[in-house]
C-alpha cells in the first residue's frame, strides 16, 4: 500500500511551521521521539502519520497511565491531506494539555461501554475525520482552529543521483520550485529557474 515516508511529512511540519514564523528548533530526545523549540522557548513534539489519526499509547490501560505525548507544550500533527497520498500536507499544533485531556476522555467513555477486549488496552487514538471509530472522531471539524493555514506539498519527485551523474534535471528543477515557491509563500507559477548549461 502506498505511504508518504515519515521523512518527507517531517520537512513538510518544518516548512509550515517557518511558514506561520514559528520556526523550530531541533531538541535532543530519547529513541524516535521528534522534539522541538519555538523562539520563546516552549516545546513541541512532532508526529506523524499516513493515516488521519493521532495515536496515543499509554504505560498501562487505566486512566492514570503515563501517556507517549506528555512533556511537551504543543503537539504538531503533520498528515498528508488525502490518506498515503503525496501532495498537500495538513498540519495542526494543538495543546499538549488538550490532546491528553481527550484521550484521557474518550478512552474513559469506550471502557464505560464495557467493550469486548482483553483488558490491555494501551492505544487511544483520536481519528481526525468523522467517520472514524467510536467517539474519537471528528477531530479535523474539533481542531480546526489549530489547524496551520499554510498546506505544504510533499516532495516526491525523484532525486538527481550524484553518485554516476544520472537523474532527472526536469524533476529536480519542479522541486526547487516548490521549495522556493514554499519558502517565499507564492504559487509556484511564479517561481521561474533558467539553467544555463553553456557556462
Amino acid at each position: 500500500m502506498e505511504k508518504v515516508e515519515s521523512s518527507s511529512l517531517v520537512e513538510a511540519g518544518l516548512a509550515a511551521m517557518n511558514a506561520a514564523a514559528k520556526p523550530l528548533t531541533r531538541q535532543p530526545s530519547k529513541g524516535r521521539a521528534m522534539l522541538y523549540a519555538l523562539s520563546n522557548g516552549e516545546t513541541v513534539r512532532m508526529r506523524t502519520c499516513n493515516d488521519h489519526v493521532l495515536i496515543v499509547v499509554g504505560d498501562r490501560p487505566t486512566a492514570d497511565a503515563k501517556l507517549n505525548i506528555e512533556g511537551t507544550d504543543w503537539i504538531l500533527m503533520v498528515m498528508p491531506e488525502v490518506e498515503r497520498t503525496p501532495g498537500n500536507v495538513d498540519c495542526y499544533l494543538l495543546p499538549t494539555t488538550e490532546v491528553e485531556a481527550e484521550a484521557r476522555r474518550t478512552h474513559q467513555e469506550w471502557l464505560d461501554g464495557n467493550p469486548k477486549t482483553g483488558g490491555d488496552n494501551k492505544t487511544w487514538n483520536l481519528w481526525f475525520k468523522a467517520g472514524g471509530p467510536g467517539k474519537a472522531n471528528d477531530y479535523a471539524r474539533k481542531w480546526q482552529r489549530y489547524k496551520l493555514k499554510t498546506s505544504p506539498v510533499v516532495d516526491t519527485a525523484p532525486r538527481i543521483d550524484t553518485r554516476n551523474g544520472t537523474g532527472n534535471v526536469k524533476a529536480e528543477v519542479e522541486n526547487a520550485r516548490k521549495r522556493i515557491a514554499e519558502a517565499a509563500g507564492v504559487p509556484v507559477e511564479a517561481i521561474k529557474i533558467t539553467i544555463n548549461f553553456e557556462g
